[in-house]
C-alpha cells in the first residue's frame, strides 16, 4: 500500500506557497470529495490555478492529479474513520487507539522508506573503528541518546552519556581515544547539538547524524545521515510521539544489524549483562 498521501501533506504544508497551503487544506478538509473531481472542478472549488494543482501533486512525488485520487482513494476506509485528524476534546479511548496506531504506522512506513540502507552499513562500521562513542540530544532526542548509551554498553562498548553539553564539549576534545559522536535532533535546528557536532569535525571525530531533516544546519555536518520520517506532529502529539517512536525504531535497526553481524559476540555479552543483572536482583 503507497505512504498515506494525507499525513504527507500534513507534514509538507510548512514548506508549501500560500496557494499551494490553501489548496492543501481545502484537500484536507473534504478528501472523500477529491477522489470524485477533475482538476478543473478542484480548481474551481479551491480558487487556485490547474497548475497550482499539478505543481502541488509534484511536490509530493506523485505523478499528477490522478495519481493524488488514487492514493486517497487507497486510504479512504481510514479517511472516513477521521484516522488522520488530532486528537479532540472527549475523544473516544478506542479512536484514540486508532488513531495513534494508524499515525505511528505511517511514521514506520516512511522511516522504512528514507532510512538508507548503506547509511546503516557505514554506521556498523563507524562503530566497528572506534574505542569510544559519545551520544547526545535534547528533550526527548536525549531519550534516544539514552538507549544509544544502554543497548551499545550492554554488548561492550565504551559510550559516554550526558546532558551537560559543556561536559560533553569538553570530553570530545580532551580525550584522545579514537572516537565518534552519535548526535541526535529531529528538527535538526538544536543549537547545542550543531555545537557539538562542529566541535568534533574539528577534532576529525567522524559524526553521525539521527534526523528528518536533510537539509538542516546540523545534518550539513553529518559524515554519516539517518533519516527518519517527517513525523508532523499534530497540537495534541506535540510531545514527540511519533519522531521518538521512530527514532527509537532507528536505533533498533542500526543495533539489530550490527549485533546481526558480530552475533556470537554480542549474544555472550548480552548473557554476561544478563547473569549481572541476575545477581543485583538476588
Amino acid at each position: 500500500m503507497p505512504n498515506n498521501i494525507l499525513f504527507t501533506i500534513q507534514e509538507k504544508m510548512e514548506t508549501f506557497s500560500k496557494s499551494e497551503k490553501k489548496l492543501a487544506s481545502w484537500i484536507l478538509a473534504n478528501s472523500s470529495e477529491v477522489i470524485h473531481m477533475t482538476t478543473k472542478s478542484l480548481s474551481e472549488a479551491t480558487n487556485v490555478s490547474p497548475a497550482t494543482i499539478v505543481r502541488f501533486c509534484y511536490s509530493l512525488n506523485l505523478n499528477g492529479f490522478t495519481d493524488l485520487k488514487l492514493n486517497i482513494s487507497t486510504h479512504l476506509p481510514q479517511i472516513k474513520e477521521d484516522l488522520y485528524s488530532d486528537i479532540i476534546k472527549n475523544e473516544n479511548i478506542s479512536q484514540i487507539k486508532k488513531k495513534l496506531n494508524f499515525k505511528v504506522g505511517h511514521a514506520f512506513d516512511e522511516t522504512i522508506d528514507k532510512l538508507n540502507d548503506d547509511m546503516i552499513e557505514e554506521a556498523i562500521a563507524a562503530l566497528e573503528a572506534v574505542d569510544m562513542v559519545y551520544t547526545y540530544g535534547i528533550g526527548a532526542s536525549g531519550l534516544v541518546a539514552e538507549d544509544i548509551y544502554q543497548k551499545l554498553t550492554r554488548i561492550g562498548k565504551n559510550v559516554f552519556f550526558t546532558k551537560d553539553d559543556h561536559l560533553l564539549a569538553t570530553a570530545l576534545v580532551s580525550n584522545p581515544t579514537k572516537s565518534l559522536l552519535f548526535a541526535i535532533s529531529n528538527s535538526g535546528q538544536k543549537k547545542e547539538v550543531i555545537a557539538l557536532a562542529k566541535i568534533a569535525k574539528e577534532q576529525n571525530i567522524p559524526v553521525i547524524i539521527l534526523t528528518n531533516a536533510e537539509q538542516s544546519p546540523l545534518a550539513l555536518l553529518a559524515d554519516i545521515l539517518l533519516l527518519t520520517a517527517s513525523s508532523g506532529e499534530a497540537p495534541l502529539r506535540s510531545s514527540a510521539t511519533s519522531s521518538l517512536l521512530v527514532q527509537l525504531f532507528t536505533i533498533d535497526i542500526l543495533y539489530s544489524a550490527y549485533a546481526s553481524r558480530h552475533y556470537e559476540t554480542v549474544m555472550a555479552r548480552l548473557n554476561q549483562s544478563k547473569n549481572a543483572i541476575t545477581k543485583l536482583d538476588t
